[in-house]
């Protein structure tokens, strides 16, 4: 009579990963399609259980719980570790308790060896939590108890299934009630034809509130759905992010090929990661190509953040015109920092501007930069930018002394003999001979003193203020929350505003001189 029960229960596990089997509404167990709707309503639900939530215990399942014993589980064998899985959680459900994964052990093919589930209630909370000092709000519920249930399989090469090793039934604190078990984390599960209904109502302008209500009056109560609306947003939320990645890239991709044929000049280019996901992005128009190919002698390179929906760097190739406003060479939306991340965004930016090279290059300092800086344009005079040096300054030294004389020793046209000097009597009479970071600045000196980058053109640029106050005047069309086709669509018309109120105030001066 038990193993009979026993093998009927493996059964239902192996239907149901076939969509066969499941528990209705109200917590019965029935054969069902898992791509139809539900029958069960509110009015159905009601009548059949006395006007309860929950309705009568469920004889069948009962039945079945008892009828399965130590012995009887473990002559079972799964042809696959989620089979198992599978099975153990509907065992849980069925028993009123819920399980989560604990150890396992695969081989160098990816084969698990052995795998093995626990009660929810299992081992214990870190005393580290219980012992915290600089708590804000009030420590969450303990749930864990200790419990000992488990469920372990081990694969067996022989037979090539998984074989029940260790099932333990007895736990040491209280199941959950039958209206409650299906709220517990690993039976709460947004299934796919679910999911499906809930894209189609969203499609149509329903809110996620909204259909979670549609659900539980579907299903006649919060109790019978099988998961929250937290649930529901997560799972939203999923296949959202998946969509953009697949897509959000190509339609930016789609938009930049569209203003190529649209312009012959205008450049872009893009590099995908192993996964094939965008890593990086170049793009130039016309206009920017233009502009370096007459005022292109001096580029100042800085990066900004939170301007999209990744989080990702954009970095503003920047120059001045013959009017000294500000101008775009080019831009490029990177995954990271890192050296060959940098040499890409330059080698690119020399294809785009037919090889030329600029004469000179202001940075804010970046290591990754300047090393890129270094190994790609070997001729360029490079210089760091004087206002972030000074603000570092001010926050390794506390001496205003020090950060007043520095300053000095930046934009004064010294002789080298004469920096050197007076470098020496700075750090003697501020006390700062032996600081480390001072050290590091002396080191580079070649590319913040004024006295060794006499004789190179920097357009009278000192600093890299103008990528600065581009960035906030671009951080007003911008925002975190674009998608990567937003992002590039409204940069583009961040660029083509901004070249149009410079060319009016160009205009306007040039009016007034006149007259």
């Amino acid at each position: 009579m038990g193993q009979d029960r026993v093998l009927k229960t493996h059964d239902m596990v192996q239907e149901t990963e076939k969509g066969k089997m499941g528990m209705d509404g109200c917590g019965r167990l029935m054969s069902f399609d898992l791509n139809q709707e539900p029958e069960c309503d509110r009015d159905t639900c009601s009548e059949e259980s006395g006007g309860s939530i929950g309705g009568h215990e469920d004889e069948e399942a009962d039945e079945l719980v008892g009828a399965i014993g130590m012995d009887d589980v473990m002559k079972l064998t799964f042809d696959t570790e989620e089979e198992a899985g599978e099975f153990y959680n509907l065992y849980a459900k069925l028993s009123e308790f819920g399980i989560r994964k604990s150890n396992a052990k695969r081989d160098e093919n990816g084969i698990s060896r052995f795998r093995k589930w626990v009660c929810c209630c299992e081992g214990y909370r870190n005393e580290k939590w219980f012992n915290y000092e600089d708590r804000k709000r009030e420590a969450k519920a303990n749930t864990r108890t200790g419990c000992g249930a488990c469920f372990r399989v081990k694969y067996d090469t022989e037979s090539v299934k998984y074989v029940v090793t260790r099932f333990i039934m007895e736990h040491n604190h209280p199941l959950a009630s039958e209206a409650s078990v299906q709220h517990l984390r690993s039976h709460r599960k947004v299934s796919d034809a679910e999911y499906a209904q809930a894209k189609s109502l969203k499609l149509v302008g329903a809110r996620i509130c909204q259909i979670m209500k549609h659900f539980v009056i579907k299903a006649g109560g919060y109790s019978n759905v099988g998961f929250c609306i937290k649930d529901l947003y997560n799972r939203m939320d999923e296949k959202r992010r998946k969509d953009i990645f697949n897509g959000d890239a190509e339609g930016a991709l789609g938009f930049l090929a569209a203003k190529k044929d649209a312009d012959d000049m205008f450049f872009y280019k893009y590099d995908v990661d192993n996964e094939g996901r965008l890593a990086r992005l170049f793009w130039a128009d016309s206009k920017s190509r233009v502009d370096f190919s007459v005022f292109g002698d001096v580029l100042v390179f800085d990066t900004t953040y939170k301007t999209n929906k990744y989080r990702k760097p954009l970095v503003v190739l920047a120059g001045v015109n013959n009017h000294l406003n500000s101008t775009i060479f080019g831009c490029a939306l990177l995954s990271d920092e890192r050296i060959e991340t940098y040499e890409w965004v330059l080698s690119t930016f020399v294809e785009a501007m037919k090889g030329r090279k600029p004469v000179a290059v202001m940075t804010d300092g970046d290591s990754a930069m300047r090393r890129a800086i270094k190994n790609l344009l070997l001729d360029a005079c490079h210089r760091l930018c004087s206002w972030h040096l000074h603000r570092n300054a001010r926050s390794n030294i506390r001496c205003e002394e020090f950060n007043n004389r520095l300053y000095d020793l930046m934009a004064r046209t010294f002789s080298t003999l004469e920096f050197e000097d007076r470098w020496a009597r700075l750090v003697n009479e501020c006390g700062v001979v032996e600081n480390e970071w001072v050290k590091k600045l002396y080191r580079r000196r070649r590319l913040w003193a004024e006295a060794y980058l006499r004789g190179h053109f920097f357009a009278g640029m000192r600093s890299t203020q103008r990528c600065e106050k581009m960035n906030a005047f671009l951080n007003e069309y911008l925002n975190e929350k674009m998608r990567l086709y937003e992002f590039v669509r409204s940069f583009d018309l961040a660029i083509a505003w901004l070249r149009h109120t410079e060319s009016k105030a160009v205009h306007t001066s040039e009016t007034q001189n006149q007259c």
